[in-house]
């Protein structure tokens, strides 16, 4: 029998799945802004292997806004065709201004069109915040409600998480913040560090290869998860060969009930730079529903 969708969910492009797999949940995306030096690009206008060929030669980092509330309504909007209730699922306070435009948006849907909606700072960010986008979806499709939603991605906080591993430090001393960076782990002369977005960017152990970093962050996942079945997130800047074997290494020592693989963009690509993989991963929340 066929269960009555009452959610959808909503998030931004930072999350990075790739469009079969938000077709196949029906997620709607509010495209985040990428500004170069001389060109300003929604997301959703530019590809992925444009961005990382410029990035080299570009005079300085590009910036990253939030999606405009404007993008953020539309998204509202459309999402309410599919359910009655809206969850926004966005970036944590401390790494962007993502909730003053989704919150805004979320007045105005209320205000004007009578949508409901829910704007969730989930503390996570990345791959983890598409995995949790990607098993919230699922919990929608299968029928549940938003409190029921909200509710399994709090329980499972704790076992949700993003790591990267860049091949290089140069796009993170271009950052300007290396010496932040560097207050955890020393001195990232002659390594090239793991990197934490949670709460906020933090570089949380270092190597002297990118092999050694990929075999930490496994670790940490098999750590964080505990043996739990989980949707894991493998993504990667212009290294489709790195992610391929990302991708199974994770199915060799987690229990990945599925893995996606998508194209790292702009909001950590920019200081990551190509060559960059990285994991990010959500415990399965349909059991709790």
């Amino acid at each position: 029998m066929e269960v009555a969708q009452t959610l959808s969910i909503v998030t931004d492009s930072s999350v990075d799945l790739p469009a079969a797999e938000i077709s196949r949940l029906g997620i709607e995306v509010a495209p985040i802004q990428v500004a170069f030096s001389t060109e300003y690009f929604r997301d959703d206008t530019l590809a992925r292997n444009e961005f990382y060929k410029r990035l080299p030669g570009e005079p300085r980092l590009p910036v990253i806004a939030a999606a405009m509330p404007t993008d953020f309504l539309a998204a509202f909007r459309k999402a309410h065709e599919r359910g009655q209730q809206i969850l926004c699922l966005i970036n944590p306070f401390e790494s962007c201004s993502t909730y003053t435009a989704a919150f805004s948006a979320a007045v105005v849907a209320k205000r004007d069109s009578q949508i409901p909606v829910e704007v969730l700072n989930t503390g996570r960010a990345l791959t983890a915040l598409g995995a949790i986008c990607i098993e919230a979806a699922e919990m929608a499709l299968r029928g549940a409600t938003l409190a029921e939603t909200v509710a399994a991605i709090e329980e499972a906080t704790p076992q949700i998480d993003t790591f990267l591993a860049p091949t290089t430090t140069e796009y993170l001393q271009r950052d300007g913040r290396i010496s932040i960076y560097e207050m955890n782990v020393g001195s990232l002369k002659g390594t090239v560090p793991l990197i934490r977005i949670w709460g906020r960017v933090a570089v949380v152990d270092k190597s002297k290869t990118q092999a050694e970093n990929i075999g930490k962050m496994l670790a940490r996942a098999e750590a964080e998860l505990s043996g739990a079945e989980a949707t894991v997130v493998v993504t990667h800047g212009a290294n489709p060969g790195g992610a391929a074997m990302l991708a199974e290494s994770a199915k060799a020592r987690l229990r990945c009930k599925r893995i996606v693989t998508t194209e790292l963009g702009p909001s950590a690509g920019a200081y990551c730079g190509p060559g960059v993989v990285g994991l990010g991963w959500c415990p399965s929340l349909v059991k709790l529903n």
